[in-house]
């Protein structure tokens, strides 16, 4: 009986024991692995290092520099270092808005100037307090390149082929020359889901400057950034290896004296998809001012933008190209091209667009002056001017018209579809005109020697419009 006893006795201790055995090796092997990402893994800050740039000197290719909420009151430059700088959770609005980069009103907040990849990663920071970076660099200025010696940059600065990753930061309340915000210079970053917003350029571009870059910016809201000359949100001067991508992004609040939201200058990026409303040009483009190029336009949402001269949702000026296909261009107001302006031997593409409830005093949905663009399979209605052409405008200009729908357009005088004068060509096949409204000429009036193409017979429809459809002189 006690033999028995003794055998349980011995099995439950042998039992223990390798339990003990198995926990003691999985323990062992946890400790190992935490041994391995401490190696493998994070640099602290301020755990482990006071400053972000301390942290950055001491960082080896590939590392990781966590940092904890707080205001690091410091500029700091990645050197060349393909490494990730990052908040404690860059997916956290509020982690973003606590954990600060506040230059103190001296240069660029962050630099990236030494050919950093796309695995120098930004992200998850306020970035603020910058004041820009001195430098000496060439522009194309009226096709010759000139040196500028200017502040760039007051949040980021980007130069010297650089590609950075900047993702998921504040970047705002920053101030200098030329870019607010970002300053990128013949370079390639990946700009995705930050806020840009409240910086200023005294000399052009609040939020962004793009100079001869290709750039991915997506998903950012770009907001309440102004200049005193151009692009209150985003300048873009040349391409860079290939056009910018810019892409659902919200563009809107921005102020500027040419170009609320977007300049272009010899540009020709791809913009698709992205809410320009709301922004403020003193004198041309309210949305977009375009000169010297032919970017494609397409699928955005440009309303409730204003020009105090012309091209209150997009001002197309000197020899540009562009394509507007399938945009919204509503609400928009200026004293020219309520919707859109079309300026100075530009041949632009404007289909499938809905162009409506824009105001002006002469061209309330789009005005022409020594231009010839192709108008074709557009929805203009609604649009109204204090004078002539509440649909369309045209002056010493060729237009193809085709396909259109002209409804509900109100001219205080003449024109209530389409105004014509002073040696125009307007070749007007298959369009509708419904119920629009003038002194004379609710759909068509021509004067001054321009000429009115028509399809023999006439295809195009004319219904209800006042108080009657075709006057020429």
């Amino acid at each position: 009986m006690k033999k028995r006893i003794c055998k349980k006795h011995l099995l439950y201790c042998f039992m223990i024991v390798v339990m003990f055995f198995v926990l003691a090796i999985a323990f062992t092997g946890c400790k190992e692995d935490t041994v391995i990402n401490e190696v493998e893994g994070d640099i602290f800050v301020p755990e482990q290092y006071t400053t972000i740039q301390e942290a950055i000197d001491a960082a080896e290719e590939g590392d990781i520099i966590v940092v904890s909420p707080g205001t690091y009151v410091e500029s700091i430059n990645f050197n060349g270092k393909n490494i990730t700088l990052r908040s404690i959770d860059p997916d956290n609005p509020e982690i973003r808005a606590e954990t600060i980069i506040d230059a103190g009103g001296i240069g660029s907040v962050v630099t990236f100037a030494n050919e950093e990849s796309e695995r120098a990663v930004l992200s998850g920071f306020t970035i603020t307090g910058g004041s820009g970076q001195l430098e000496t660099i060439e522009f194309d200025i009226d096709g010759e390149m000139q040196p500028e010696t200017q502040y760039f940059g007051g949040g980021i600065f980007i130069g010297n082929n650089s590609s950075p990753t900047i993702t998921n930061n504040i970047i705002t309340n920053n101030v200098s020359e030329l870019g607010g915000g970002i300053f990128i210079y013949v370079s390639s970053p990946t700009i995705i889901g930050n806020e840009i917003t409240d910086n200023i350029a005294t000399n052009g571009n609040g939020g962004l400057y793009i100079e001869r870059s290709a750039v991915l910016l997506s998903k950012n809201s770009i907001t309440n950034n102004s200049t005193g000359t151009s692009g209150g949100a985003i300048g873009i001067n040349g391409d860079g290896e290939f056009p910018s991508i810019i892409e659902e992004n919200n563009i809107s609040n921005n102020l500027a004296e040419n170009g609320g939201a977007i300049v272009l200058y010899r540009a020709n990026p791809v913009i698709i998809n992205n809410s320009i409303i709301n922004n403020d040009a003193r004198e041309r483009g309210g949305g977009l001012y375009i000169i010297l190029s032919s970017p494609t336009i397409t699928a955005n949402d440009i309303s409730d933008n204003k020009a105090g001269i012309s091209g209150g949702g997009v001002d197309i000026y000197f020899e540009s190209a562009p394509v507007l296909e399938k945009n919204i261009i509503i609400g928009n107001s200026a004293r020219y091209g309520g919707g859109v302006a079309v300026y100075t031997n530009s041949l632009p593409l404007i289909d499938s667009n809905t162009i409506s409830d824009n105001r002006a005093t002469h061209g309330g949905g789009i005005v022409i002056e020594n231009s010839s663009p192709q108008i074709i399979n557009n929805s203009i209605v609604g649009n109204i001017v204090e004078l002539s052409g509440a649909g369309i405008f045209i002056q010493a200009g060729e237009a193809l018209i085709e396909g259109n729908n002209f409804r509900n357009n109100e001219a205080r005088r003449d024109g209530g579809g389409i105004f014509a004068i002073l040696e125009s060509i307007v070749t007007a096949k298959g369009n509708n005109f419904e119920n629009n409204r003038a002194s004379q000429g609710g759909a068509i009036r021509t004067t001054q020697g321009a000429i009115l193409i028509l399809q023999s017979p006439d295809d195009n429809i004319y219904i209800g419009n006042i108080p009657n459809d075709i006057i020429e002189d």
